[in-house]
């Protein structure tokens, strides 16, 4: 799926940008990927709490070989059902616009460590 087909696919939906990475597409809603194409497949962002609800959808995980191994991501397959209906598609761009902004708010938020420094002496 190229550029303009991923466009045209989320225009009911979501403004969308794309750029290029691991041979596929990063779908972007603002500065949140929230989406990737790869090999003709879309797959939305998932959290341990949406995830069910693509399972209960028939969707599979995105999986690809690193190191002689098979590594699942927490990316999954857009329900074929939304290709054909606006409403389900809403429904399974927003629950991966949400994980995406999640993970945003998570990455923003750095650790407190508290200072080695010594404050400033009170006078």
């Amino acid at each position: 799926m190229d550029a303009a087909a991923v466009a045209e696919l989320f225009a009911p939906v979501v403004g969308v940008r794309t750029r290029r990475m691991f041979g596929g597409l990063g779908i972007y809603s603002g500065e949140a990927m929230f989406a990737l194409a790869f090999d003709g497949e879309i797959f939305l962002k998932t959290t341990d709490a949406t995830r069910p609800e693509f399972i209960a959808a028939g969707s599979k995980p995105f999986r690809y070989a690193a190191r002689s191994r098979e590594r699942e991501t927490g990316y999954w397959r857009l329900p074929a059902a939304a290709f054909d209906d606006e409403e389900v598609l809403r429904r399974y761009t927003g629950l991966a616009l949400a994980a995406a902004r999640e993970a945003a708010l998570k990455k923003k938020r750095p650790l407190r460590r508290p200072s080695l420094r010594p404050g400033p002496r009170p006078r």
